[in-house]
């Protein structure tokens, strides 16, 4: 409907799985990568997890599109519950005849033990892919463990990727699942989008429908990922309702004001659906209540303070597309003085003194004689940057490029890497953070350069405060990032098939931390020997024990090896 008015070739935002739209960011490539060395594997599992809507399926995809020379991949989107069905659904993925109605189930693990051995001799490596593993039962996770133990007596004749919400990490964690969880050689979790990677993934979506022109304010996206909680599912409904909002008002671009009135009728219409289900006495009440709320926010035109966009409130679409989603609160601005009939008003929400709100420092209100507080060491993500690059040395003053911050950070062999979690996790990073606070405001953010068990030493402009913890956390939702030193060459995954530069720096730093004398002075090839030590420093480390080099084992390597370039965390009383 929208898509002529704006210029576009076809629909920016559906949430089909279509690789063309694939937009990689660090997480997503690293999920790739993972899909890709297990497809080289012999033998065992890949676990890919992720919370609804992070663009596992569509990683998927693009996993099918690339696969390497030799593959073979028998696809389940949806896990049958029953062993004899999963087993005749992959023999006939695999392209074996078969009769569900006449051959048992250990029939049919003979057939596709045949098959298997047969592809083994023409030098083919078959791969089991199923998604929505978290569905799947104790009694077929047991089957699919089972048919790791089609072999021969040097490899393993099948490869399997469990692909799955959050949930499923729960199950393989239990006793009764841990002979599966022990033949994990290869897992990763996708995190949801931040906030510039938001941005990204709407321009990115914009230029391959067509329009390569900002369809969206600044603080329309700041918006949208405060709803959407990063959730590239859920940014895809709410873009798509506010360029259909735009299109009806006949604006040239969403602009904050109508991103909260898409994201209003989103939840009205989970509302109506939701009333016609039967209701508990408690469950009505509360609709009751709710309502109340949501008809009075109705009356402003916008979304309240306090209001989130749920994924469960995107009903309006198939059930099969959105499930339910913890999404970060963030609140928009007042915005009750403007009117929706002066466009250029409206325009002006956007921006501050002439230029993006996102790009605007927090105005500090500490008086001087006070002592510095957390409002007074709280500033723009850029301006964070820009404090966290000085740490490592980086001061850059060419023009334009500190615009994308993390780009010129890889042009000095720096990468950034957001993550989650608490003051534990950034203790063992040990390395400055830029955490992102949260208030009525919106979002802030502070550089962590000091931490000890009860204070954080905080940064800004040459000057440093310490601040209790209990401070800062009611307004951290365990959102930040980091820099870490890539090794030679740039790769973030150093795995089976990866020779050169950087297996030789993993097996040096490996031999320096373990004080092993090193067999060679050169070692190019990563081997499974190699394997072998990146395992034991894993399990040492508390790490996920891949055998894999990814990033989170190179950061806990640099982290360990005390490189005197890698700046630290300070200690606080």
């Amino acid at each position: 409907m929208y898509t002529k008015y704006f210029g576009l070739k076809e629909p920016a935002f559906s949430i089909t799985p279509d690789p063309r739209f694939l937009y990689l960011s660090e997480d997503h490539r690293e999920a790739l990568a993972h899909l890709l060395y297990g497809a080289g594997e012999g033998g065992g599992f890949v676990l890919l997890t992720g919370e609804v809507g992070t663009g596992k399926t569509t990683v998927c995809r693009t996993f099918l599109e690339q696969l390497p020379q030799a593959v073979d991949v028998a696809l389940i989107l949806n896990p049958p519950r029953t062993v004899p069905d999963l087993l005749y659904a992959i023999c006939e993925e695999f392209g074996i005849p078969v009769s569900i109605a006449t051959e048992s189930p250990r029939e049919l693990m003979a057939k596709l033990n045949r098959y298997l051995l047969e592809a083994h001799a023409r030098i083919r490596r078959p791969v089991l892919l199923i998604d929505e593993a978290q569905n799947l039962g104790p009694d077929v996770l047991e089957q699919i463990r089972l048919l790791t133990n089609l072999e021969t007596h040097t490899h393993k004749l099948l490869q399997i990727f469990l692909v799955g919400q959050p949930e499923l990490r729960d199950q393989l964690a239990t006793r009764e699942l841990r002979q599966i969880s022990q033949r994990i050689t290869a897992r990763y979790h996708l995190l949801p989008l931040s906030r510039r990677e938001t941005s990204d993934y709407v321009a990115h979506r914009l230029a391959v429908a067509g329009v390569e022109r900002a369809l969206f304010t600044g603080g329309a996206l700041k918006r949208v990922h405060k709803l959407s909680g990063g959730i590239p599912r859920i940014i895809n409904i709410l873009c798509d309702r506010a360029l259909l909002g735009a299109y009806a008002t006949r604006r040239p671009v969403v602009n904050r004001r109508i991103v909260n009135k898409a994201a209003g009728e989103l939840m009205e219409k989970r509302s109506r659906a939701n009333f016609n289900k039967p209701l508990t006495g408690t469950v009505l009440l509360f609709l009751l209540v709710g309502g109340g709320v949501l008809l009075y926010s109705w009356k402003e035109s916008t979304v309240p303070d306090d209001t989130v966009l749920p994924a469960a409130a995107t009903t309006v679409l198939p059930e099969t597309a959105v499930s339910e989603q913890r999404i970060e609160t963030v609140p928009p601005p007042a915005e009750s003085g403007k009117s929706e009939e002066a466009p250029a008003a409206a325009e002006e929400s956007d921006m501050v003194d002439g230029a993006p709100e996102d790009s605007v420092d927090p105005v500090i209100t500490a008086e001087p004689a006070k002592q510095p507080d957390l409002e007074s060491m709280s500033m723009s993500e850029l301006t964070g940057m820009k404090e966290l690059l000085a740490l490592w040395g980086l001061e850059p003053k060419e023009p334009g490029s500190l615009e994308d911050p993390c780009s010129y950070a890889l042009t000095r062999g720096l990468r950034c890497r957001k993550s989650m979690g608490g003051w534990k996790k950034i203790g063992r990073y040990n390395r400055p953070v830029l955490i992102e606070l949260e208030d009525k405001q919106g979002s802030s953010y502070a550089l962590v350069t000091g931490l000890g068990p009860q204070y954080a030493q905080l940064s800004r402009g040459g000057a440093s405060t310490v601040i209790p913890l209990l401070t800062i956390t009611p307004r951290w939702q365990g959102r930040f990032l980091f820099l870490w030193k890539t090794p030679p060459g740039g790769d973030i995954l150093i795995g089976p098939g990866s020779t050169g530069a950087e297996v030789h720096w993993l097996y040096k730093t490996l031999s320096r931390h373990t004080g092993a004398a090193m067999k060679s002075t050169f070692v190019d090839r990563f081997d499974d020997v190699l394997r072998e030590s990146v395992l034991r420093f894993q399990r040492q480390r508390g790490l996920e024990a891949d055998g894999l080099a990814g990033p989170e084992t190179i950061i806990e390597l640099n982290t360990v090896g005390g490189s005197p370039d890698i700046p630290r965390l300070e200690q606080t009383r």
